[in-house]
């Protein structure tokens, strides 16, 4: 009799990429690792929490139209997409630490720069400055992230480090309740921050993965590789900022107060913050690309049931909270998948794009979204969140029962 479901069988199977093989760290290493990129990934967080809404105020003081704050506060994620890829090849040429090191400095410099010059020009081009430090960071920070964590708890140290930037990210804001804005003081406070990312990444500077980048590993075979990965994290950044951006303004078009509409992203925030540690550990226990899809499909539902609820408070709140940790889950459970199924300078290579495929995601989810707002009123909104992700869920279906066909049966 023909076995339908032979030994070894996976309903979601992971073609072989790369084994989670020794990074040659001890553990030792791997803690002290671990602590300093958790505590750098916090204290970025905090950087860019507060000067982006920062920024962004000074420029409507100054009477800086709204498309042209728009396209200022694009030119990080610019400078972070053409510089992401180039990012290996720089730790190739100058080592782990010092490129670390180097693109903190391009930080500081264009914080000091843009204090300095109350010039929209010259602010376009510092915070491309500012993207391109803010590019290395990231890409290195979740490379070591990856390499220091075991196989066992790959996915909890994913579901810290989204946690961690989410409490950034919250918390920057709030510094501007208490921080005047005008001067040089808000800019220092945020230099501070800068500084206190570079501490623990030169505490633990001993304990930087040894990434074999003598080559160019690979750079786009990771897209062949592992195209779920890559569609999941472009469908992430989308939705991320198309939330961040105008999840305030939906709830107002549909009548809600201000203070109701702002609570909305407070409350998405917060499941974000809250939500994604557990998403983490359930992302060591089960297989990745089946969590990653049933993320989507949660992450669908509660688009659709948003214009449902929003007038019952009672049942508002709980989705948003539930809505907004699971979307972001896409990250932490993308980010814990990749780590697994690629090692050393591929790792470097395939971060490198999984970092770029979040800011172009990024760059169009406000944009694409504020256009079908526009188009067919606000439940535009609701339709490009939930379009993007039916979109990856088909496709990620699609491949993964494409994937289970190639798998040989068992011989009778």
């Amino acid at each position: 009799m023909q076995q339908d479901r032979p030994p070894g069988f996976e309903p979601f199977p992971h073609p072989p990429v790369a084994a989670e093989a020794e990074t040659g760290l001890s553990a030792r290493q791997r803690r002290r690792g671990l602590i300093a990129v958790l505590a750098s990934l916090l204290a970025a967080g905090l950087t860019f929490g507060t000067s982006i809404p920062l920024l962004a105020l000074l420029m409507e003081r100054d009477g800086v139209s709204t498309t042209m704050i728009g396209l200022n506060s694009s030119m990080p994620l610019l400078a972070t997409i053409l510089m992401s890829t180039a990012t290996p090849w720089i730790v190739r040429r100058l080592g782990v630490i010092p490129t670390l090191m180097a693109g903190i400095v391009l930080i500081v410099v264009g914080f000091l720069g843009m204090a300095a010059f109350r010039s929209l020009e010259a602010w376009f081009v510092l915070r491309f400055l500012v993207g391109v430090g803010m590019s290395v960071h990231w890409v290195i920070s979740e490379t070591w992230l990856n390499s220091a964590a075991k196989p066992g708890n790959r996915g909890l140290m994913a579901g810290l480090y989204a946690a961690l930037m989410g409490i950034g990210f919250a918390g920057g804001p709030a510094m501007l309740t208490i921080l005047p804005i005008d001067g040089w003081t808000p800019f220092l406070v945020i230099i501070g921050f800068v500084a206190l990312a570079a501490v623990p990444i030169l505490w633990a500077a001993g304990a930087a993965p040894r990434l074999d980048l003598t080559s160019e590993s690979g750079r786009w075979s990771a897209l062949r590789l592992a195209p779920t990965i890559f569609l999941a994290i472009f469908v992430s950044g989308l939705v991320d900022t198309a939330m961040l951006s105008l999840l305030p303004i939906y709830g107002l078009r549909h009548g809600l107060a201000q203070e109701e509409a702002v609570l909305l992203l407070s409350v998405a925030v917060a499941g974000t913050v809250v939500l994604q540690a557990p998403l983490g550990l359930l992302a060591d226990r089960v297989n990745r690309r089946a969590l990653l899809l049933i993320v989507g499909t949660v992450g669908l539902a509660g688009a659709l049931l948003l214009p449902l609820v929003l007038a019952e408070t009672w049942l508002r709140w709980p989705l948003l909270f539930i809505w907004g940790g699971t979307v972001a889950g896409l990250y932490t459970v993308a980010l814990a998948d990749l780590g697994a199924r690629f090692e050393g300078g591929a790792l470097a290579a395939a971060n490198a794009l999984f970092v770029m495929n979040y800011c172009i995601g990024s760059l169009l989810g406000p944009s694409v979204a504020g256009s079908a707002m526009d188009a067919v009123g606000p439940d535009g909104f609701v339709l490009t969140v939930s379009t993007a992700l039916g979109l990856f869920l088909a496709i990620g279906v699609a491949r993964t029962l494409w994937m289970r066909g190639r798998r040989p049966r068992a011989p009778t």
